[in-house]
């Protein structure tokens, strides 16, 4: 699948990638090519549904704030209100800390050899909880200073199971994805057989061969999501006009969090607030071995570009912003920065751990 430029090609007998431009929720350009499973010859099509990573954020922190509202939980609560068993620092990092990366979580250690050829380990939130556990200190002092952590939206996944007594999973769907229509759109959080119409990951594993993940993961937070850009169209559609709380909650979501000395940041509720060539944008992406995906909301425009792809050698990022570009034109200050430099002097990859 090399294509001699250290990348694998795009051709229709390749892996693929989904391209979406959705103005409202109506999606009016739509590009879709290559295969959803190499080895079965399945194409990718506009119903394929694609595992997006932490994309997922911004779904587990609207559960948060549907919580918070309710009076379940207040945003100052120590985690360990929620989970137990957590080392001393438990107590020191709050529901709100978690929800903007301020807290300080232990990120998993990235070195060692790269995804072995049989794919992922069947991991779900109890085998990574438990790792979690044995983490005996922070990186840094709850709310002094922004740094990006998977881990803590895992805690997240289960702070949203232990104040609504039943799993993210579960609560995502009664209130968020059920009353929204997001009929292709789930948290899996067991090892369950993948969606037929599942867009098969491909990775290139620590053999240098490209392999189709199995997709034995399933824990949930800081990824766990799988969804269609259809689905994911509603969902944007909805950060503009509110149908499921009348407009609380969509305000919330983009409002940018802050440390605890009111510095503020770019990261709101699972959604980077930022700027491209002048026009506000809310955005997050995702990648995963064998997936990658971005999400990029003009608010202003009522536009939401979308990139969604079965292979990990793509820069769907790059990719979302030149289709932003040639869509909305002359509405970009050219002279402007990119999205890439306005996330006011803080640099974090939004990825996901393996």
């Amino acid at each position: 699948m090399d294509d001699g430029r250290g990348g694998r090609n795009q051709g229709d007998a390749e892996p693929g990638v989904l391209e979406a431009v959705v103005r409202s929720d109506e999606i009016e350009r739509l590009e879709v090519r290559g295969l959803a499973d190499v080895r079965a010859g399945r194409p990718l099509t506009a119903g394929s549904i694609f595992y997006v990573g932490s994309i997922a954020k911004q779904f587990v922190a609207a559960c948060v704030a549907m919580l918070e509202h309710d009076g379940d939980l207040d945003l100052g609560d120590p985690v360990a209100r929620f989970v137990p068993g957590l080392p001393a620092w438990g107590d020191r990092v709050t529901v709100r800390h978690l929800v903007h990366h301020t807290g300080g979580v232990r990120e998993r250690s990235r070195e060692g050899p790269g995804v072995p050829i049989d794919g992922v380990p069947a991991w779900g939130n109890r085998e990574l909880l438990e790792a979690l556990r044995a983490v005996p200190a922070l990186d840094f002092e709850p709310g002094s200073r922004y740094g990006y952590s998977n881990r803590g939206y895992l805690l997240l996944a289960e702070v949203v199971g232990g104040a609504s007594g039943t799993s993210l999973a579960t609560f995502a769907q009664e209130r968020i994805l059920r009353p929204l229509g997001m009929t292709d759109t789930s948290f899996r959080e067991a090892p369950t057989p993948l969606p037929a119409r599942a867009a098969r990951g491909h990775f290139e594993a620590e053999d240098g061969d490209v392999h189709v993940e199995p997709g034995r993961f399933h824990a949930v937070g800081a990824g766990g999501l799988w969804t269609t850009a259809a689905d994911l169209a509603t969902w944007s559609a909805n950060l503009g006009r509110d149908r499921l709380t009348g407009g609380w909650l969509s305000d919330l979501l983009v409002r940018r969090g802050a440390l605890d000395d009111g510095t503020p940041i770019h990261y709101a509720w699972g959604l980077s607030v930022r700027t491209h060539r002048g026009l506000p944008i809310v955005s997050h992406g995702g990648n995963f071995p064998g997936w990658e995906a971005k999400m990029v909301r003009f608010p202003t425009e009522d536009l939401t570009v979308i990139v969604l792809a079965n292979r990990d050698d793509l820069d769907v990022s790059s990719s979302a912003f030149r289709l932003a570009d040639e869509v909305l034109g002359d509405r970009l200050d050219p002279a402007a920065p990119h999205a890439d430099h306005t996330f006011d002097g803080v640099r974090s990859a939004v990825t996901d751990p393996p």
